[in-house]
């Protein structure tokens, strides 16, 4: 009796591992199962990655953290790797340095 509650266990959490993976998600850090065909609105878009191999995608980050396979042939895809490049890019050019970063204080001129 021991062994079935055992073996009943084991599979729910197997089941529950499995499960977690299933539609567009990513199953490891960069395997994709499926690529959705769905558009992401790309101001939820944090971040991307590119995945060569057998199934080419690229796997979108939402700001919530999610993982979402697309296609890199399609035209919103390309779109919205531009757009996060182009972001990425603009926020790493107006980041102000140590001596760029302006002061609170305030200067005033003896007459």
């Amino acid at each position: 009796m021991r062994t079935l509650i055992l073996a009943f266990l084991g599979l729910c959490c197997l089941t529950v591992h499995v499960v977690e993976g299933v539609g567009s998600e990513v199953l490891e850090e960069r395997i994709c199962v499926s690529l959705t065909t769905r558009r992401l609105p790309v101001k939820n878009i944090k971040t991307y990655t590119i995945k060569e191999g057998p199934m080419r995608a690229v796997i979108f980050i939402t700001k919530r953290g999610f993982k979402i396979c697309a296609n890199p042939q399609e035209d919103w895809v390309k779109k919205a790797v531009e757009h996060v490049k182009s972001n990425r890019k603009n926020r790493t050019q107006t980041k102000p340095t140590g001596a760029q970063q302006s002061t609170s204080t305030a200067v005033t001129l003896a007459r």
